[in-house]
């Protein structure tokens, strides 16, 4: 469950159901303040709207007929239509007409406003205005009509239910089938089934009828849409969230999968499968991490086969002299080889051999590692050259050739450790005799190669290195000779350590070469002063 929990993709879609709960949850609360404010504006609106059509309808029933009766319709139409509760007072606040009940007192005579039954409060009260002169007022409540009752049988009279084609007689007579067939053909679509009505009289289906009629009449609040609404965005909010919660999940999906194939390549070149790769086949950001992950893979596995073959390289290079300086001793052991002064040379010849070689390996492992310190100093580097080359002189001339160099006097100073930079020259001028044939030629030229740097280059006349074989000729115990012969090459660690040398210098070394003609190599140093400033 926890790495469940920990997963990008559960914490992708989880961010994203939170943002998408907070954007559907600030558009709903907004919809619905917007939605409230405009229905309580429309109600303010039909309200306002439905007082005046009311206070005209009162107006004008009076006015035409000077009779409260009529007045009495008026109000009774106006509370059953916009389901009001509706009172109309005379000029001494006596109820003279009543949407619910028209109260008469014992004394025969209206109820009184201040003593009625019905809320004041809130309700909109205007005069009743008759040519000048207040006849009355007009008191509605729309709140007060949802209480409305039912109207009694007696407030429609006969023709109501005549309308209908049904008798109205005294008594409880009981309604035939073929009656109420009929009423409920004629009540539009039967909003009474006659089952119900079966048995009743005509007192109750009238108050039955009247009273559905009533209900009818009066027209649900504003408020009834406010929460129909609400109920709606709720709905859809739901289902957008569910929505997108199924899309975000199977696009992270989607999305991770890349990842996922990343991981499992991992676990392989962790597993030591070097050769494992994954798919390149998309052009975002994911196809850039995977062509790395490739490039990577690649790299790994190039470094595992240099490690290997270094392995070899310097089992071999190490058994070489071991097995020499073994093969004399036992042999003076078994006294087949006396421990003449011959032997004892070559005995020698190979241990400095062993030491220099393990001298090599580990000075290229302290500056693998960074760890290579050298004592430099402003010192002149034509000096170096010339204290170098002269130690090949006798060596050149054995192997019959020329040797040479040139250093201008002018050539600045360099910052140097006068120690490893002669084993640079040295290894150059070494590696240039090997690969010479005789009556060729080895020069070692120094010169400026600008206002910051000092350059020399050791050039050879030799057979050439193949293009193809330039790049690795720096690599650890690579030789362009494989057959790794002696006479031709050294243990191919000479250029390594030149190149290594050279870089902790701050300088720079480059090759070119000619098949053929021969092999240039240049070391481009800063001059003295001038290291960093760049």
């Amino acid at each position: 469950m926890r790495r469940i929990v920990n997963s990008l993709q559960f914490r992708l879609t989880a961010g994203f159901a939170v943002v998408l709960a907070l954007a559907i949850a600030g558009v709903s609360i907004a919809s619905a303040m917007a939605t409230r404010q405009e229905t309580r504006e429309f109600a303010q609106q039909v309200e306002a709207a439905r007082t005046e059509r009311a206070e005209l309808l009162v107006h004008n029933a009076y006015e035409a007929n000077q009779d409260w009766a009529e007045v009495q319709l008026a109000v009774s139409q106006v509370g059953g239509l916009f389901g009001w509760h509706v009172v109309v007072t005379d000029a001494d606040g006596y109820i003279v007409a009543d949407s619910h009940e028209l109260v008469v007192t014992t004394t025969g005579k209206p109820e009184h406003i201040n003593e009625a039954r019905i809320q004041t409060h809130g309700a909109k009260r205007s005069p009743l205005i008759i040519g000048n002169r207040i006849v009355g007022e007009l008191v509605m409540d729309p709140i007060g009509g949802r209480n409305r009752p039912a109207l009694s049988v007696s407030e429609y009279g006969a023709e109501f239910f005549e309308a209908f084609g049904l008798p109205v007689s005294e008594g409880s007579q009981i309604f035939t089938d073929s009656e109420l067939d009929h009423f409920t053909r004629s009540s539009q679509g039967g909003r009474i089934p006659s089952e119900m009505l079966r048995g009743t009289t005509e007192q109750q289906v009238a108050e039955e009828v009247i009273q559905e009629l009533d209900d009818l009449l009066i027209e649900p609040p504003l408020t009834d849409l406010e929460e129909s609404f609400r109920r709606s965005l709720v709905i859809a909010g739901l289902a957008a969230m569910a929505a997108g919660l199924i899309f975000v999940t199977f696009f992270t999906r989607q999305a991770l999968s890349p990842v996922r194939g990343l991981t499992s390549a991992a676990r392989q070149l962790g597993s030591g499968d070097l050769t494992y790769r994954v798919p390149e086949d998309r052009y975002d950001e994911i196809g850039e991490l995977a062509s790395t992950f490739n490039e990577m893979a690649t790299d790994l596995e190039s470094a595992e086969l240099h490690r290997r073959r270094m392995t070899a390289d310097i089992a071999h290079e190490l058994r070489t002299p071991l097995t020499n300086i073994q093969g004399y001793l036992e042999a003076i052991l078994d006294g087949v080889v006396k421990p003449d002064p011959e032997t004892i040379s070559n005995l020698h010849t190979q241990t400095v051999h062993l030491s220099r070689l393990v001298d090599d390996l580990r000075l290229l492992s302290v500056a693998e590692a960074g760890a290579l310190r050298l004592e430099t100093t402003p010192d002149s580097l034509g000096a170096v050259i010339r204290e170098t080359v002269a130690g090949f002189e006798p060596r050149s001339g054995e192997l019959d050739i020329s040797l040479d160099y040139s250093v201008p006097a002018d050539l600045p100073q360099v910052e140097l450790d006068r120690t490893r930079m002669r084993q640079v020259i040295a290894n150059l001028i070494e590696n240039a005799l090997q690969h010479t044939p005789r009556g060729g030629k080895v020069s070692v030229v120094a010169e400026r190669g600008g206002p910051a740097s000092v350059t020399f280059t050791v050039s050879d006349t030799g057979a050439g290195i193949p293009p193809d074989e330039l790049d690795r000729i720096f690599d650890q115990f690579y030789r362009v000779d494989p057959s790794r012969n002696r006479a031709t090459g050294g243990v191919g660690l000479g250029l390594t350590i030149v190149k290594r040398l050279v870089e902790a210098h701050g300088g720079r070394l480059s090759v070119s070469s000619t098949l053929g003609q021969g092999t240039s190599f240049q070391v481009i140093l800063p001059a003295a002063g001038t290291q960093g400033a760049e």
